[in-house]
């Protein structure tokens, strides 16, 4: 009688146990949205905040005088600080509208070729060959806009295209020079970028990490103000 009663007090203390382990243990689902990114509200059936975050690399399309672009030192970072989600009836589909910042940098390949402003007209120029190191790119910020629509495919395979708007609020030239020990950074700022632009977005989904690309059509600096270059940019998404 001792022993059943023991085993039965030993019994309820490891499902009471069990019970409170469970309770220390949060669904995936309440941290992070089906397709990634950070929840930042409650989810229902159809509607839901969340915040995502996509870093890339710039590839522009054109070049600039004969001058190419160096990709791998052409970055973007885009934070959407929430997106709001409303799922769809048939539970497949989704309509989302987000806002954000997003930062581009388009750096010129080469160690001797720069971006220069001369009577508010961006070009490019020759710089000096004796530099230890010398860099060159036009870097913006913009406020955005995306506006997607998702459509599932199974639990962990999901596909959104839809557009970007930017409010490209902010533009400079960055040059970087490095000779002997010394380290100079030269910026120039009003270099005349276009207010509002629009991009193309889409975005592979796979479980919570997802791969986007983004075409822009319209080109970084207005016509008038100095080089015109379009860009592709790819990369991963949060």
């Amino acid at each position: 009688m001792k022993k059943l009663l023991l085993m039965t007090l030993l019994a309820v203390a490891m499902s009471a146990n069990a019970g409170n382990t469970n309770e220390m243990f949060i669904d995936d689902d309440e941290v992070f949205g089906k397709e990634g990114g950070i929840r930042i509200s409650d989810d229902d059936d159809n509607e839901c905040w969340d915040m995502h975050f996509a870093l890339g690399i710039n590839i522009p399309t054109d070049e600039v005088n004969g001058h190419a672009f160096a990709p791998f030192r052409s970055w973007e970072f885009n934070w959407t600080i929430m997106q709001y989600e409303y799922t769809l009836k048939n539970m497949s589909t989704s309509l989302s509208a987000g806002i954000g910042f997003d930062w581009r940098q388009y750096t010129l390949k080469g160690h001797d070729i720069g971006f220069v402003k001369i009577n508010d007209y961006v070009m490019t120029g020759h710089y000096q060959k004796d530099y230890n190191d010398f860099s060159s790119n036009i870097h913006t910020v913009a406020l955005n806009m995306p506006l997607l629509v998702k459509q599932r495919f199974g639990k962990k395979f999901a596909v959104s295209v839809g557009a970007q708007l930017n409010w490209n609020y902010y533009a400079r030239v960055h040059n970087n020079i490095e000779q002997d020990d010394s380290d100079a950074d030269m910026y120039t700022k009003k270099i005349g970028q276009r207010p509002i632009t629009v991009d193309v977005l889409g975005i592979l989904h796979i479980g919570k990490i997802g791969v986007y690309c983004k075409y822009s059509p319209m080109s970084v600096l207005k016509k008038e103000r100095g080089v015109e270059f379009k860009s592709f940019a790819a990369g991963l998404y949060f």
